[in-house]
This record gives structure tokens, sequence and C-alpha cells, in this order.
């Protein structure tokens, strides 16, 4: 076998196991989206993604599984380098009748003010591939880890414990696609879409003996001394799917516009305190909606060898008013009554804007660069939004990558981002069944280093590959 085949299928393979094998550890976009599922948008700043730039497309828009000339795969990944602090004070805030003994509020000032970092690094695998059938059909697929969350303050004592310790939301999203072209300038496409996710979150929570017979003079204490973790452990299959189109209206320009519908979970585990067992758990569940997203995107050829780009994207964040956990079974230790809300984590978030401009320069037959900029709309616009479990803000992109293409099969991309996120102040209030609420004021420092890899090659052609375009 030529050394050229030997060495691209091990380039693949090796793509393909650490997509495989590496669990998808989130970091968020705008909401809790993972962004990051393509190298070529992301040198781009994913300007001019849904009109087709490679197999990663199909991501933003089925449709470009078109593109597939023959049997085609990518896999790659995305590593996430975060730079984040966050930090608060807390204050206690009793409920009737412990407001007569305590006051209004109770600043809670022996608790940590430093909650250090937020959050690590983490990897975003992703895996494309396409073949056409005939002259009008083509199939492919993507997989993906499209919406996730993995947050954990260094410092546990710190005073927003009670609204976050750990919060994880991880999703696997499998996504087989098809194409029809209805004419040589017209693709359309449609796909299914696949989706397991899993959540932990853990936060303090004020129990102890004197509070669970109601003294108040014990509920200080527990604030300060043995604050175990309330987990909430839940997991769930959810199906959606995917719509686009393809236009090549004049020669150099391509327009794509694709929908990504909305998955819906329902969450169901445990409610236990950590370290407690003799005040036993409860069966929980909660409801969780993924948002719709709809992206349009343009490519347009200027010269032989300089393309611009460009796209702009809505989702449907408005959505997510509120999270509610109810329980399944009862439990008098946390107030916990089957078929009532144990907990609701109130959000009231905005729809999200995304807009970016970039372009492509073909430098010569193996060498194209790529530069863009983008600016988000965080769907989170005020304090009372802003989670300690999920501090986003506004945010500008810078992003620069380059394509080579190795051989006449094989193309490995790169490329690095810098995200700059806006400070985001934090004002909540985790109410706890009759015993009244912690309010946080908090403020939340980040920004993000991206590098991303991946590598497509051409398995083979097939008998149809002349008669496409």
């Amino acid at each position: 076998m030529p050394r050229s085949h030997i060495s691209q299928r091990a380039l693949l393979l090796h793509a393909c196991a650490i997509a495989l094998l590496c669990t998808t550890a989130p970091a968020h976009s705008g909401g809790f989206a993972i962004r990051e599922q393509s190298t070529t948008g992301l040198g781009s700043a994913f300007a001019g993604i849904a009109a087709g730039s490679d197999l990663s497309s199909i991501f933003w828009n089925p449709a470009t599984v078109s593109l597939a000339t023959g049997l085609e795969a990518e896999a790659g990944g995305s590593l996430i380098l975060p730079n984040t602090h966050i930090s608060g004070t807390a204050t206690f805030e009793p409920a009737p009748p412990l407001e007569p003994v305590l006051g209004p509020s109770v600043p809670l000032s022996f608790l940590a003010t430093n909650g250090g970092e937020l959050a690590g690094p983490a990897l975003i695998p992703a895996m494309y591939a396409g073949m056409p059938l005939n002259d009008k059909i083509t199939v492919g697929f993507g997989f993906n880890g499209p919406f996730g969350l993995v947050t954990e303050p260094d410092n546990g004592k710190w005073a927003g414990q009670f609204e976050a310790r750990t919060s994880e939301l991880r999703t696997y999203n499998f996504n087989p696609v098809v194409s029809y072209r209805f004419t040589p300038n017209l693709v359309v496409g449609a796909g299914a879409q696949i989706e397991y996710a899993e959540a932990t979150l853990k936060s303090a929570f004020p129990i102890n003996a004197g509070v669970l017979k109601g003294n108040p003079f014990d509920l200080i204490g527990a604030f300060g001394g043995f604050n175990p973790n309330a987990v909430i452990d839940g997991n769930d299959f959810g199906f959606g799917y995917t719509l686009g189109l393809l236009w090549n209206p004049l020669s150099g320009t391509d327009i794509g516009l694709g929908f990504r519908s909305s998955v819906e979970h329902t969450l169901e585990g445990d409610l236990d305190v950590a370290h407690n067992p003799a005040l036993g758990r409860v069966k929980i569940s909660t409801d969780l909606e993924t948002p719709d997203i709809a992206t349009a995107s343009i490519r347009q050829r200027v010269s032989e060898r300089m393309t611009l780009l460009g796209t702009v994207e809505w989702t449907n964040w408005s959505d997510a008013n509120q999270v509610v956990v109810k329980a399944r079974s009862s439990n008098p230790n946390f107030n916990a009554v089957a078929g009532e809300p144990v907990q609701v984590l109130p959000l009231h978030w905005h729809d999200g804007w995304f807009f970016s401009g970039g372009g492509e320069f073909a430098m010569n037959d193996r060498t194209t660069l790529r530069a863009g900029l983008a600016y988000e709309e965080s769907p989170i616009q005020n304090a009372t939004e802003r989670t300690a479990r999920d501090p986003d803000t506004n945010r500008i992109w810078l992003s620069f990558g380059a394509g080579y293409n190795w051989s006449a099969s094989t193309t490995i991309n790169l490329a690095y981002s810098h995200v700059f996120f806006e400070d985001g102040s934090i004002d909540r209030t985790t109410e706890f069944q009759g015993l009244g609420g912690i309010r946080l004021l908090g403020e939340a420092e980040q920004d993000v280093d991206i590098v991303s890899v991946s590598v497509r090659v051409k398995l083979g052609a097939t008998p149809t590959t002349a008669t496409l375009k």
C-alpha cells in the first residue's frame, strides 16, 4: 500500500480515537451552548460557517453534507483554556418566624469572599462523515456535544456555596443527515438529533439537628460549620431535528440557512445530602429544554484567492424561564412532598445573538489562511439573571486559522481564538423552604483561549463523483 494512504488513514484513526475516548468536558459559549464544533469555523470566528466551509458545517446546516464528493470523514477537537475568577459576599434573609428573632438580614461575613478559579481546561471533540449516493442525494452524520457546562469554584467554602459548588451538564448528540440537490444551484437538507444528557448539581445545604428542630440560633452555626453537599443527579435521552438549505444564486456567492430544533429532556435522579445518609434522599425530576438555533451565513468570493465570510445566528434562550426541580417522593427532612417543587432555579434569559465577519485567503494550492471577528450577545443581561453556576456575559471573539492540504486526499486544519468577556455582576437569592433565602452579591471575571485541530480525509471516490456539480 502506498505510504500516503497509510499515513492519511493513520491520521484519521488517531483523530477518531481522540474524539471517541475523550469525555466531553464542556465549556460554555452563550448560555450553556458549545460553539466549538468546527476547527475551520473557529479559524474565521464562525463567519460563513452555514454556507459550507467543509463537512463540519453539517452542525449548522445539514444541506452542506452535499459538499462531500466521495466518502469523506473529519474528526477533531478544541482545547478550551479558561481564565476565570469568582468572588462575592452572602447575606441570610430569614423567613418568618425566624425574621423577628434574627432581623431582616444577617451578613454571613465568616464565609470566604474568594471563590477562586471557576473552571478548568476542557476538550470538545467532534466527528463528521458524508458520502453521495447518486448525483442528487448525499448522506452523512455529525457527532457532537452541543450543550454543556462544567464549573466548580476552587474554594468550596466560598460565599456562593449555597447556590453553586459543582455544576456539570454534558450532552452527546448523534445527527444523521441527508441532502437533496433540487437544481445545480439549490440543495436542501434535513437530519435527526438523538441526544443523551446527564447533569449533576451540587450546592451547600444549611442543615443540622438544630435547624431541623427550628432553633434559629443553631441555624447560623449551620452556615458557618457543617455544610454538606446537596446533590442533584439525572440523565435522559431526547430527540429533535435539523433543517437547512444551500443556495448558489450567483457565481462565487454561497448562502446557507440552517436550523437546529430544541431537544426536550426529563432528567430523573436523586437529591441527597452527602455524608449524612440519616437524612435519606428524595427522588426528583426536572425538565430541561435546549434552545432552537437558526443560522444564516454567506461566502462571497471577491477574487481567485480571497473569499469574504459572514454569519448571523439567533438562539431561542428566551424560553429558558426557570428550571423547576420536582419531588417524585416525599421526605420531611427536605420539606419535600411528591409532585411539588423542592427547588426553583429562576433564569428569565433573553434570546442570544451572534454576529461575525471574516475572510479566507488561499496562499497557494496547499495553504489557506483564515481570520475572523465576532460579537456574541449573551442571553444573560443583568445581575439577577446571572448565576454562580454560569456567570455568562457578552463577549468578543478574535480568531485565526489555517488549512493545509497535506495530500490530495488529506487536509489538516488549525485554529486559535481568544474570547474577551465583559465582567459580570451577580445578585442572586437562593431560597430554602421554611428557612428563608441567602443572597449572593458577586463578581465574575473571565477570558478564554481556544486551540483547535482537525483532520479531513477523502477515503474514496464514488461512481457518481464525476456527475456532481
